[in-house]
């Protein structure tokens, strides 16, 4: 990938970049507020000019940065501003903020998953809990982040890059009797624990689907990079996010995943590691996609 040009003029920037091979969805122009340069745009700029060289992470606090990162280099120009005018620093600085605060604020814990039944196809028929949960609290948010005033859009936004996430990690849509993996144990080898730099002789699922995946380190093929993938314009928020959630749920119940009662297993082995790699770094890809249109449409002008 090569910085073609920076064009400056009195009130904008342009950075023109490009990398034979790729897809023009990594590549063009990017056409910004003077004013914004210095503080926000050439950031973003960077994120897509090294997103062909930079490795992708999963939920944990990087995987979150790294959604938010590759969702703002997808987003439309004006809602990039949009959103430099909200914050003082780039909107992936603060997408863990929503964890951060679980101690202080103590009744948001709930809103970053939602329990679904085994055998649960669609996440329509989950009964909602009275506190909230991923898809009341995300919906909500979306809302107050296109109709707020300004300093309420500003922690709505938060929620939004933070929320997106978490609805495609399909462990936070796990069960309630395990606590979204939370107490399905996995044990590890001493060569498998040495691999993944984990001093635990055993971990959780839901610790292997957040970060443990794309910690192992594999020989056999290079380290997945950040790549743009497309989503559909975001029409009506309440019907995309139900869908995303299905497909979370369909991943959660996939053979492959060893989630569902009857299939579960009892060691965690670089077979698994490897196995699901794609899948991990699928869903953070469409996580990026989404929130692009998730915010491109809390953002546009029609109100």
């Amino acid at each position: 990938m090569v910085l073609s040009r920076v064009a400056i003029s009195n009130s904008t920037v342009k950075i023109l970049f490009s990398k034979a091979g790729y897809t023009d969805l990594v590549s063009g122009v990017i056409s910004v507020p003077r004013a914004l340069f210095r503080t926000y745009v050439f950031r973003a700029s960077t994120v897509a000019i090294l997103a062909m060289s930079s490795p992708v992470h999963a939920w944990w606090d990087s995987g979150h940065q790294q959604i938010c990162d590759l969702a703002m280099v997808q987003v439309q120009p004006a809602t990039r501003a949009a959103i430099a005018n909200l914050l003082d620093s780039p909107l992936g600085e603060h997408c863990s903020w929503a964890d951060q605060i679980k101690g202080q604020r103590p009744e948001t814990r709930t809103w970053h998953y939602l329990n679904a039944l085994p055998e649960t196809r669609h996440i329509s028929t989950v009964p909602r809990p009275e506190k909230g949960d991923v898809i009341s609290a995300l919906i909500e948010q979306t809302y107050r982040l296109k109709h707020d005033t300004a300093s309420q859009r500003r922690e709505a936004l938060l929620w939004v890059g933070h929320l997106v996430g978490d609805l495609h990690q399909p462990l936070h849509l796990g069960y309630a009797s395990d606590l979204g993996g939370n107490t399905y144990r996995l044990t590890l080898s001493d060569n498998l624990a040495a691999q993944l730099n984990e001093k635990r002789k055993t971990v959780s699922m839901h610790a292997v689907w957040d970060g443990l995946i794309l910690r192992y380190p594999e020989e056999t093929r290079e380290a997945a990079t950040l790549t743009t993938t497309e989503a559909s314009a975001v029409v009506q928020p309440e019907v995309a996010i139900l869908a995303w959630a299905d497909e979370t749920l369909a991943i959660l119940n996939d053979p492959g995943v060893h989630y569902r009662h009857g299939s579960r297993l009892e060691a965690l082995s670089s077979r698994y590691l490897i196995s699901n790699r794609p899948v991990v770094e699928g869903q953070i890809q469409r996580a990026a996609a989404r929130l692009a249109a998730l915010l491109d449409w809390a953002f546009s002008s029609q109100r």
